[in-house]
């Protein structure tokens, strides 16, 4: 029988390097969109604030997830848990109602949208192990 706890550290893992790329990359592209495309005033101000908020919010949760998982906290899983959905609205932003949206952008996209239902997934079966041995 694998480890949840393991397999799910692993992800939060190989996400956090993963998350550093996918930010400097979409740093990059938004850079790259601002010097070349025209955009209405105020948009691109708007679209570098929510991938601001983005890179705070998912960094906050998978510090929190890893901690969770490690002290094996139901709580703190449950917190980690609470911020992917504003996560998840962040990457979906990105890969839909921007502007303009980039063919590397889909792909960055769906791979940390998968990382992301993953990671949610593995959390839920690690709670339900946490809360089967009564570490709370």
């Amino acid at each position: 029988m694998v480890n949840s706890s393991l397999t799910y550290e692993i992800l939060l893992y190989l996400n956090s390097f993963y998350f550093g790329l996918f930010a400097f990359c979409e740093f990059g592209m938004g850079i790259f969109k601002a010097i070349n495309l025209p955009y209405p005033t105020g948009i691109l101000a708007t679209e570098f604030s929510i991938l601001f908020f983005l890179c705070c919010n998912e960094s906050t949760r998978i510090f929190l997830a890893s901690k969770g998982n490690l002290t094996r906290r139901v709580a703190t899983i449950l917190k980690s848990v609470g911020l992917t959905v504003p996560s998840v609205l962040g990457v979906v932003y990105l890969l839909v109602w921007q502007t303009y949206i980039l063919r590397l952008e889909v792909i960055l996209c769906g791979i940390q949208l998968t990382f992301q239902a993953l990671e949610t997934l593995l959390a839920l079966f690690c709670l339900a192990s946490f809360s089967k041995s009564g570490s709370f």
